[in-house]
């Protein structure tokens, strides 16, 4: 059940030491700047969307480089079709647009520890093949529970 990391190119750098971050928690991600298929391939479309239908979570990475991404939001809105979890990763403090509000948004180290948290008390074997990566109120409980213990976390933080 792997994670597509959406991102801006000259976020690609951080990107990846997010996506090493979570590998060393156990959680697979995949990165397009490591994929040398899409390198070489003409039709980028299709092959961004076979990962996303592959993979069972989205992580878009926003900065102030991603107001002028195309791919970003397209990539956020095949996943939000395909039931996906969907979360946000602040680099920076950027005005988002308000439909990511509906999703839970990541800003430290500590935030994505509860990210995968959460992550891992999904059922890996639920999400074998695309068809049962669950419905829409599936996803909605993740997010609900990333979202609440988030909130707990940076209560406690704040003191």
């Amino acid at each position: 059940m792997p994670v597509f990391i959406s991102h801006k190119r000259e976020d690609t750098e951080k990107s990846l030491l997010i996506a090493k971050f979570l590998k060393e928690r156990s959680v697979y991600a995949y990165v397009d700047a490591l994929d040398p298929s899409l390198q070489t391939t003409d039709d980028i479309t299709s092959s961004l969307m076979h990962y996303i239908s592959r993979s069972t979570h989205i992580l878009a990475v926003v900065s102030s480089y991603t107001v002028a991404s195309w791919w970003v939001p397209f990539e956020i809105g095949v996943a939000s079709q395909g039931n996906r979890r969907i979360t946000t990763f602040e680099l920076e403090r950027v005005a988002l647009p308000d439909f990511l509000s509906k999703w839970p948004v990541l800003r430290t180290e500590e935030d994505l520890k509860d990210f995968t948290d959460i992550y891992k008390l999904e059922v890996p074997d639920a999400f074998e093949t695309r068809a049962s990566v669950g419905t829409a109120a599936d996803a909605n409980r993740f997010h609900a529970a990333l979202k609440n213990v988030l909130r707990k976390h940076r209560a406690a933080r704040r003191g």
